[in-house]
């Protein structure tokens, strides 16, 4: 195209782009076709504007676009060989929608190359214990949420730290059933002062736990905000506004995890390399190998089933601008033992102080 000539023309075009998209309004992923330059590019703006984007030079730009168009392929041929099932997973254009899935993977998929095969109680995780669940009388469905026990949504930024988010996710639902009161605790103390842990190069919600016993609580967000990159370690243990006795694993098997997760939001690993572009319904695991490694955290908050197909409620780390408002859907009872993209492999949550 003649506006990757000059850095003039670029801009120029990219003005008059702007201009006919606000008049013309969106588009709907359905209606584009990625093998009309032009209309991409005119959706491209519209995206940039929607993201607030702000490139540094023409030729940055250029890649991006460049990204955009892959994914935009890849997006529209995904959502039209998926399964008709109105529960079906649909991917689309969201704030990811300018990055590659290797860079993607790069900055927010992280966690420690080896995971633990298990973790034993020993020495030196004093506040771990294990113990098979049992849950004749678990509910049907359980949605978390609805009982005021979970926080709202939170972003983890270009900070590899989801087992951060998990980690305080889990200990505000627990003491917030415990207690009645809902309060928000800080990543960034996990961040900061979790050695066990790699910061913003991954962690495990085992090792959060232990520190915050060890610690003898955590902090309130508002006492120690989040800052998205590590720095130096300010915990007091005289502040620690929510403690936690001991924490648990979860046998790897759909009923164990059922069973924990109907008495409180749990953390749970997976492999979300495909979840970049979800937007929503039941992802179904279709590009996860059997036994697939995971590399992301998050917060289970629930249960449910969408005709005739049953799925984990989580919460993510991502931003309310990403998938069903910070939420996507996993399809559960698939009979694989390590359950969708391995979500029953590393599962795990604290036990409150009573």
């Amino acid at each position: 195209m003649a506006f990757y000539t000059t850095t003039l023309s670029l801009c120029a075009f990219i003005w008059c782009s702007v201009i006919i998209c606000l008049s013309s309004g969106s588009r709907t992923i359905e209606s584009i076709s990625p093998s009309n330059g032009e209309q991409v590019f005119e959706v491209f703006q519209q995206w940039v504007m929607e993201h607030g984007r702000n490139y540094s030079n023409a030729e940055e730009s250029k890649t991006r676009y460049q990204i955009f168009q892959r994914n935009l392929l890849y997006i529209t041929e995904t959502n039209a060989k998926r399964s008709k099932s109105p529960s079906g997973h649909r991917l689309g254009l969201n704030k990811f929608a300018d990055i590659s899935p290797e860079e993607f993977k790069r900055v927010y998929l992280r966690l420690p190359e080896e995971a633990p095969a298990t973790i034993a109680p020993t020495t030196s995780n004093p506040g771990y214990v294990q113990q098979k669940e049992s849950c004749e009388e678990a509910p049907s469905s359980m949605d978390w949420r609805k009982q005021g026990v979970v926080t709202p949504v939170k972003n983890q930024h270009k900070c590899g730290c989801c087992w951060a988010f998990a980690a305080t996710g889990a200990i505000e639902s627990v003491n917030a059933i415990a207690t009645g009161e809902l309060v928000s605790l800080s990543e960034q103390e996990l961040v900061d002062c979790d050695s066990k842990s790699q910061a913003c190069k991954g962690g495990w919600p085992y090792y959060a736990f232990d520190w915050v016993i060890r610690n003898g609580g955590i902090s309130k967000e508002d006492d120690y905000p989040y800052t998205a990159q590590r720095g130096y370690c300010r915990a007091n243990m005289q502040n620690g506004a929510v403690k936690i006795s001991s924490y648990q694993s979860v046998e790897r098997s759909d009923g164990a995890l059922l069973c924990a997760a109907a008495k409180q939001p749990i953390t749970a690993a997976l492999d979300a390399t495909s979840l970049q572009f979800y937007q929503g319904g039941i992802y179904d695991g279709e590009n996860c190998p059997v036994g697939a490694a995971v590399n992301h955290v998050a917060l289970i908050v629930g249960y449910d089933s969408r005709d005739g197909t049953d799925y984990w409620i989580v919460k993510n780390s991502w931003g309310e601008n990403w998938g069903m408002n910070g939420y996507f859907m996993i399809k559960r009872n698939t009979n694989l033992p390590d359950g969708v993209c391995s979500i029953n492999n590393y599962a795990s949550f604290p036990i409150a102080t009573m």
